[in-house]
């Protein structure tokens, strides 16, 4: 089998996460199973891995700018991690199909989300409502093996007034953790879905690469017509991944 394509993928989602700060760790399990033509949910619970060593290194750069907000970090990280981890735990019980479809719906969110000139907001006065819609951001981490960074940066913008540098470097800390939560939690509550960590491993170091890329050319690059295109070819893989698993 050839590496070629998987890790140019695993490229591009590094490269996506840094000039976004969101949107590519939605592509991880796309590709795990069209590429690698792995199972829906051992996709899952490695792309889990894949994203969490991802993050990583694409937020590592803001925290050495001391870009990376601790309060909103502070109150967000708990019921993210916890949030993430139930998911992991419950994915147990939902077939496949359905977390397929849940995953389709988030990428057709997070393509009419990136079309838009200024990203969804929403609004959450009270301290107890933010700290739910980060437990249910963990939720969805944990279920379908997405980092949820298209969620989490319309929800740092709503609730704070921060540069969107630092959004993006909150909102990459955030990944981190909760895909680590969901990764922990799949781990132990689910040991056939244990993954190859060899593969989250070198999938994980290739993407970290292309997200130093991303930052890279985030000062040179038109990026709303990278927003565009990307916009434009998720509902075709959303549509895909889909008809994938009835074949």
């Amino acid at each position: 089998m050839s590496w070629t394509m998987p890790l140019l993928a695993a490229l591009l989602i590094g490269i996506t996460l840094g000039l976004f700060g969101s949107g590519g760790s939605i592509l991880t399990v796309p590709v795990l199973i069209f590429l690698l033509d792995m199972p829906e949910k051992l996709a899952i619970s490695t792309a889990l891995g894949v994203v969490a060593l991802i993050s990583l290194g694409a937020v590592l750069p803001y925290v050495w700018r001391r870009q990376v907000a601790g309060s909103l970090l502070a109150q967000l990280a708990l019921p993210g991690m916890a949030g993430a981890a139930l998911g992991g735990y419950v994915s147990q019980w939902l077939p496949a199909f359905i977390q397929l479809l849940i995953l389709a719906a988030l990428m057709l969110l997070s393509s009419v989300n990136m079309w838009r000139t200024h990203p969804w907001q929403f609004q959450l006065p009270r301290v107890w409502q933010v700290m739910l819609a980060g437990t249910g951001l963990g939720l969805i981490t944990g279920l379908v093996g997405v980092g949820g960074g298209f969620l989490l940066v319309p929800l740092l913008l709503a609730i704070s007034d921060l540069s969107s540098q630092r959004v993006v470097a909150t909102s990459l800390a955030l990944v981190f953790l909760q895909s680590c939560s969901g990764f922990v939690s799949l781990w132990f509550s689910q040991p056939q879905l244990r993954p190859d960590l060899w593969l989250v491993g070198s999938f994980g170091l290739v993407g970290v690469v292309g997200s130093l890329f991303g930052l890279l050319a985030l000062q040179y690059l038109p990026q709303r017509w990278f927003r565009r295109a990307f916009a434009l070819f998720l509902p075709v893989l959303a549509v895909s991944l889909v008809l994938q698993h009835w074949r």
